[in-house]
């Protein structure tokens, strides 16, 4: 049976069920309010609800720092905030699955106070103030860039505490790959989800130590893609009792069930 053009017989797209041009677009503008209106209401007080003790916000921030924050700092992370949840379209019910999820909300500070004068937050600086939290018998780092110079990339992040139990005992390139379709499965441009730099996994533990007196990624490594000198990829982790502990691997380092990635976004 051949097919009917409908518009040939006088319907309208009303008659069929369709909307105008006019109304998709005021359909698409009230979208637009809708979720604008949603970022604004997911403000820190709803996401320190939410995530209770695994929210390190402005606060623990300027503990874990010695030092407070200007208003404007505080502006400049609300608005990275607000950023963030606008990017990757969050809503309260996604927040509530990362944090069943085992993710935390962490915020970071750019400096920090060191024998009484204001200093950036990098390894070796952390190290010098928190001599007791580093495993001491590893400084083949003091000298590595990354650990003098390498300093705090994203202020505000949502991070997975442990690893992803996926990229355990994978090399370097297939966690990569698993990164990826994690991203794809949670609606996510891959290149919203990123592996932590050194200096950001040494904050973000010591950080929640800091806060809560509990220890993270105690057993385990994560793997950056930041490259030491001899171009091998740093990993961060092993916070027992004996410290935090930094070492590298090359790409296809022999898998380990205790060597992953702990994603951010």
């Amino acid at each position: 049976m051949p097919r009917i053009n409908p518009f040939e017989h006088g319907l309208t797209p009303e008659d069929l069920g369709m909307k105008r041009p006019q109304e998709k677009a005021v359909e698409a503008a009230l979208r637009h309010v809708d979720t604008a209106k949603e970022a604004r209401e997911l403000d820190f007080e709803e996401v320190r609800e939410i995530f209770g003790e695994d929210f390190l916000g402005i606060e623990e921030a300027e503990r874990f720092s010695g030092r407070p924050f200007t208003q404007e700092e505080r502006q400049e992370i609300l608005d990275l905030w607000e950023e963030k949840v606008r990017t990757q379209n969050l809503t309260r019910e996604d927040l509530e699955r990362l944090k069943h999820e085992g993710f935390m909300v962490v915020v970071r500070p750019s400096t920090m106070m060191l024998e009484d004068k204001e200093a950036p937050v990098t390894i070796m600086n952390l190290k010098k103030k928190h001599p007791d939290l580093f495993y001491a018998d590893r400084d083949w780092f003091h000298n590595e860039d990354f650990a003098k110079t390498g300093t705090i990339q994203d202020r505000i992040a949502i991070v997975k505490k442990e690893l992803l139990g996926e990229t355990r005992n994978k090399n370097w390139d297939e966690q990569q790959e698993i990164l990826t379709h994690w991203a794809e499965e949670h609606n996510l441009d891959p290149k919203m989800v990123k592996r932590r730099t050194p200096v950001e996994i040494a904050h973000d533990v010591l950080g929640y130590f800091n806060a809560r007196q509990q220890r993270i990624l105690e057993k385990d490594w994560d793997w950056t893609s930041v490259r030491s000198s001899d171009g091998r990829f740093v990993f961060v982790g092993g916070f027992d009792r004996d410290g935090l502990y930094v070492y590298s691997g090359t790409r296809d380092y022999s898998p380990h069930h205790a060597l992953g990635v702990a994603p951010a976004r």
